[in-house]
């Protein structure tokens, strides 16, 4: 049995790492195939307004040695209100998706089906993109009808398109391709024309340098721009977190995977002392009786990491399927079969020199102790243990096995501390799934948290249907309090000396606090708060200065503070400056309602009193923007957990196995003297409660401690989370999981404590 639980532990670490790997790979090499076949953009710029080629043209010929190809697509942005998909009664009007309807491109960035082939559609037909389709679980031959007034359009669809700029659920713009007849028919009845002005390089390494001089320049800019590496971060962001994460638990097993190792060979040479004193007693050499061991656990290891290869092939599969979906499979080299084997081989051999380390001991064996004794001397005591006439607990199997885990709290203290890695592996990865499904997670994307977020994206009247909504939330008596963001782009001196884009929020941040990791919101007009992975670029901290172009002049401005954010890449900043509606890229409005207010049909009254901006309720805009995130991570929760359970109850297991064998002759003399299997069971399991319990509150405090700085190395952006805990899973869910499955372990084990006869007391 332990022999089994043993090699089902090497199994599962050799599973995992190579899984890891194998995501890893299939990650990387989906997104350069993806990107490949897309003939993707290396920098590209959205502009709302009115676009002069000829400008562009020139640009391009200025900087000839760097720009390979430039294009300029029309973006036909049509309002979800206007789209129905998939047979929907309900429009598109709910979803936070900018929905952009667009020719296919015929120099680069091509939209691609779900074999990576660039899409042809014809008249009547549609390719939606991935998302909607998961969302609405579509199929070919399903609808999508395009209405407005006494205009309607159908469409069929017939392909899922990968975008290689707009793909991941975080991007919230989408393009659905439509063949160029029925383009022009939809820019003739509704949409406004924006602008993606792309461009490719020939080198990409040279991609922030052509970003600068596009900025520097007066070419056309009101709108988000997205530069080569930026798309490749976003892309991978979602199935990289669950990559990561899966590492995490890998690492993780691996080290339990050792701790049991070592239990288990404890367990080998108590069973095995007496011959081992004979073995010497006869002359065998340690390093002969070590390759006695050596050749078994050689043995096992190696087809368990074999076998763990094998599994990471079908596991591999389970964890890559969302990556295949939105990016497809990357070309297959050498290295896709040899790195996961290689990660095998890593689990194999540091299993190889873990054994050889524990074998050491054999040298501290004497072989006349070992056969006088037939077990080895326990060292482990504690001096000055309590007595049963001198304790509170007068059960005497309790006050027994209280008393064995306080004396014996070296060794012990291994397995609370498996436990706690038990539980800190089932409650970080839940803990991470509640914050970002929580409406609280608002905070980390930049925006305090508030009941209704409302969206209004650059237009041609963006200002007057501001000053209506304000006028129209003024009088609203169910309104709590609102506050507007103008967001709009300066220009911000970097350290070598040019300026780059930076996107400044502007308002009143006292309404809607956020939590800052250093510093505190801006007061003054000259302060500004800088986003985490802005002060890490600038290298800024509180009380330094950063330089903006504000009103065409030069301003110096105080860092006030610093925030984490995971929207536009991680790079915003909030300033109290006049705000220049020409450089307004977008406003939001945040709105708390008034107890006992509906929070759904204030959502649905704004959605069509204020159209064609977008209304939300925070849980459902994190949802949107996050959801492929939150899918992979609930796969994640699940496995961790099973596999936490399987850990927590093998390693009890083999530790209380170790245990009884070693105490054979000591529970012989307690049967002797009348101590029933019942008795002596329920010492054992007071033993296992005791140290359960202190494993459990170890591993929640570092669950607690720990887990959300872990978390902010994972989505980028963040640097420190606060985990929104559920009390139900933490303290009552997990540590009863936990317990059932010790208890069923010990009930287990039970037959062991049966086969000890009353005879072994006189041996």
């Amino acid at each position: 049995m332990i022999t089994a639980a043993l090699c089902g532990f090497f199994i599962l670490a050799a599973m995992l790492v190579s899984g890891a790997i194998t995501i890893i790979l299939t990650l990387s090499g989906s997104m350069d195939t993806l990107l490949a076949s897309a003939d993707a953009s290396h920098f590209s710029q959205l502009h709302a307004g009115e676009v002069e080629q000829m400008e562009l043209d020139d640009f391009v010929k200025e900087n000839r040695r760097l720009v390979k190809a430039q294009q300029t697509t029309e973006l036909l942005g049509i309002n979800g209100a206007n789209i129905y998909i998939g047979g929907q009664e309900q429009s598109e009007a709910d979803s936070l998706m900018e929905n952009s309807f667009v020719r296919q491109n015929q120099q680069f960035d091509y939209l691609l089906d779900t074999n990576n082939q660039v899409l042809q559609v014809s008249d009547g037909e549609i390719a939606v993109p991935i998302y909607h389709m998961q969302r609405y679980n579509l199929k070919p031959g399903d609808k999508v009808q395009v209405a407005a007034g006494n205009f309607a359009r159908d469409f069929t669809i017939v392909a899922f398109l990968r975008d290689s700029l707009m793909n991941p659920s975080m991007i919230n713009s989408k393009r659905f391709l439509v063949s160029d007849g029925d383009w022009e028919l939809l820019r003739e009845h509704l949409g406004d024309i924006e602008y993606l002005i792309e461009f490719q390089l020939y080198d990409t390494s040279r991609v922030r340098e052509l970003e600068t001089l596009y900025q520097d320049s007066n070419m056309p800019q009101k709108g988000t721009a997205m530069g080569y590496s930026l798309v490749k971060v976003i892309n991978g962001m979602s199935d990289g977190i669950a990559a990561a994460v899966i590492i995490f638990i890998a690492c993780l097993l691996v080290l339990i995977a050792a701790l049991c190792l070592r239990f288990t060979m404890l367990t080998t040479i108590e069973e095995d002392y007496r011959e081992i004193g004979v073995l010497k007693a006869i002359g065998i050499s340690n390093q002969d009786i070590r390759k006695l061991y050596m050749v078994k656990y050689t043995l096992i290891s190696a087809v368990a990491c074999v076998v763990g290869y094998l599994l990471s092939l079908f596991a591999g599969n389970l964890f890559t399927a969302n990556i295949s979906l939105y990016m497809g499979r990357g070309k297959q080299t050498i290295w896709n079969w040899l790195l996961p084997v290689t990660g095998a081989g890593i689990v194999f051999g540091a299993i190889i020199v873990f054994c050889m380390l524990v074998l050491r001991r054999f040298r501290h064996i004497s072989a006349l102790e070992a056969l006088r004794l037939g077990t080895a001397p326990d060292k482990g005591r504690k001096a000055g243990t309590y007595t049963l006439s001198h304790s509170r607990i007068k059960d005497v199997n309790l006050f027994l096995g209280v008393n064995e885990v306080l004396g014996h709290f070296r060794m012990y203290g291994l397995l609370c501390f498996v436990f706690a890695l038990c539980t800190f592996l089932m409650i970080v990865p839940i803990n991470l799934l509640n914050t970002l499904e929580s409406s609280n997670f608002v905070t980390y994307m930049g925006a305090g948290k508030c009941d209704l977020r409302l969206d209004l994206q650059h237009t041609a009247d963006m200002i007057a249907r501001y000053k209506k909504t304000e006028e129209y939330l003024k009088k609203d008596g169910d309104v709590s309090k609102y506050g507007a963001m103008f967001t709009c782009t300066y220009k911000a001196a970097n350290s070598n000396g040019t300026y780059d884009n930076m996107k400044v929020e502007i308002g009143d941040f006292d309404l809607f606090p956020l939590e800052y990791t250093k510093g505190s919101a801006p007061q003054k007009e000259n302060e500004i708060a800088l986003s985490s992975m802005n002060a890490k670029e600038y290298q800024k901290e509180p009380g330094d200065n950063l330089n903006l172009i504000v009103g065409g002049r030069e301003r110096q401005m105080t860092v006030s503070g610093i925030y984490q954010d995971v929207t536009n890449g991680g790079k915003t900043a909030k300033a109290i400056l006049p705000v220049d509606h020409e450089q307004v890229i977008w406003f939001t409005v945040n709105i708390d309602l008034k107890d006992g207010v509906s929070l759904e049909e204030k959502r649905l009254e704004y959605s069509e009193t204020f159209h064609p901006a977008k209304v939300t309720d925070v849980t459902e805009y994190v949802e949107q923007t996050l959801g492929g995130v939150i899918d992979q991570l609930r796969l994640v929760v699940k496995s961790a957990f099973v596999l936490a359970l399987a850990v927590a109850a093998l390693i009890t297991g083999m530790f209380f196995k170790m245990l009884m064998t070693k105490e054979a002759r000591q529970t012989a003399v307690m049967k002797s003297l009348g101590f029933t299997v019942n008795h002596i069971m329920k010492q054992y399991l007071t033993r296992a409660v005791v140290i359960l319990a202190a494993g459990v509150a170890c591993g929640v405090l570092a669950a607690n401690l720990l887990g959300g700085k872990l978390a902010g190395l994972l989505i980028s952006g963040i640097s420190d989370m606060r985990f929104v805990v559920n009390p139900l899973y933490t303290w009552l869910l997990c540590p009863l999981s936990l317990m059932l499955a010790v208890a069923a372990v010990m009930i287990l084990c039970r037959k062991t404590v049966r086969s000890i006869h009353v005879m072994m007391a006189a041996e």
